[in-house]
């Protein structure tokens, strides 16, 4: 007799008792995952003691119990029934899971099967199961109000009471921005710069770190799975006050947007498109907030990166529109500055895997997800970044000691 223990979503577990005529069977072993059968052991044969009848045999003794055994093609279909019952009625906490994995080939497959699978359960009403347990352990839902949904809300509500005759936002409807004025920094009082978003500046950081002058001081605060369009998920919003607040950054040089290619969920419960226009809008108010948070009043310069050209073209038509949509919410926003990078990371205007340096060289820029930089691609995005800091911040490199 073996026993099979399936844990099925870390949760909960099946146990299988299966008899020796079934054990040894290609099913069987596909489940315990143990490769090929082996010769199960030759029974070993026991005296019962001279003195012991079948009716001093204790009532419920393993010998009086029947045997309790299923088929190994029932127990896999069992399991496999199980396994689809919490794919479909967990898929959001599925969704979540995916978003807040590093980047590779296990969150790609998990985000490709989970997205469908949770917007069908949204739609057939199946979804309850994954909202409850996530309120119970403290989760909100895509529509879960946050201080990000609040704000674009409000501003939402502004335009909206304003009235389709409303002057359009723009650069000319824009009152001149009334900035803090810039020091010159030293290498006794270093500028202090955060650069942050999502995966897209795990490389980015440290690689302005390496190549900044010694009057630059750089943090990196990289948030894996995030983006503006699931605050429910991680609320930039909030985060971005707490870095202020913690890291007191005069520069904020931001990565951001390569998981928003999906809808946008209304606290209301609409649900936006992605690629839509009103999809577009709404981005296009919550980066707004989320550059006022930065900027404070023009306290603080931010450098918002434009999102990289991407492989896939579904993908890179969603990237074009969330880097236009930045670029009008910096516009609106003292202190905010959208540096569109595209020239440097395409090729004429095409995505290529492969770009030219600062050096002339053709080098591999991007990884094999047609998203993210290479530790080379890393150091052509730096560089127009460093070098928008030492224009506005007359940035000196100090000469060696001796030198001159």
């Amino acid at each position: 007799m073996q026993t099979i223990r399936v844990c099925v979503a870390g949760s909960w577990a099946v146990e299988i008792q299966v008899g020796e005529a079934t054990a040894g069977c290609d099913a069987a072993t596909a489940i315990r995952g143990q490769g090929p059968p082996r010769r199960p052991p030759a029974p070993v044969r026991r005296e019962a003691p001279a003195t012991s009848t079948a009716s001093d045999s204790p009532s419920g003794s393993p010998s009086d119990s029947p045997s309790r055994t299923v088929s190994a093609r029932r127990a896999f279909a069992l399991v496999t029934l199980s396994l689809v019952a919490v794919t479909l009625l967990r898929a959001p906490a599925a969704v979540h899971a995916g978003e807040g994995m590093p980047p590779g080939t296990t969150r790609d497959l998990l985000l490709t099967f989970s997205r469908p699978l949770a917007t069908a359960t949204q739609r057939l009403g199946i979804d309850w199961p994954d909202e409850r347990l996530s309120a119970l352990f403290g989760h909100g839902t895509p529509a879960t109000r946050s201080e990000l949904v609040e704000a674009a809300s409000r501003e939402r509500s502004a335009v909206a009471l304003a009235g389709p005759n409303a002057a359009p936002t723009g650069p000319a409807t824009i009152p001149p921005a009334v900035l803090a004025p810039v020091r010159v920094p030293t290498v006794a009082d270093p500028l202090r710069v955060l650069v942050t978003g999502d995966s897209l500046t795990e490389s980015l950081g440290p690689t302005i770190a390496n190549t900044a002058p010694p009057t630059v001081r750089t943090q990196t605060d990289t948030r894996f799975g995030t983006g503006l369009v699931r605050p429910d998920f991680f609320d930039w919003a909030s985060h971005a006050r707490d870095q202020l607040a913690q890291r007191e950054p005069e520069v904020v040089v931001v990565a951001l947007g390569a998981n928003d290619g999906q809808g946008i969920t209304l606290p209301d419960g609409t649900i936006l498109p992605a690629g839509s226009p009103r999809w577009a809008d709404e981005y296009q108010r919550r980066a707004a907030v989320l550059l006022r948070i930065w900027t404070d009043g023009g306290k603080h310069r931010v450098y918002w990166i434009s999102l990289p050209p991407a492989r896939s073209g579904r993908l890179d038509g969603y990237f074009r529109q969330l880097n236009d949509a930045v670029a009008v919410a910096a516009r609106q926003v003292p202190g905010a500055r959208f540096l569109d990078l595209t020239p440097e990371l395409t090729d004429h205007g095409h995505y290529d895997d492969y770009l030219r340096d600062s050096a002339g060289h053709t080098v591999l820029a991007r990884t094999h997800d047609g998203v993210h930089y290479t530790l080379d691609g890393a150091r052509i995005v730096a560089a127009p970044v460093l070098a928008a800091l030492a224009t506005d911040y007359r940035l000196r490199t100090p000469l060696p000691s001796g030198a001159g």
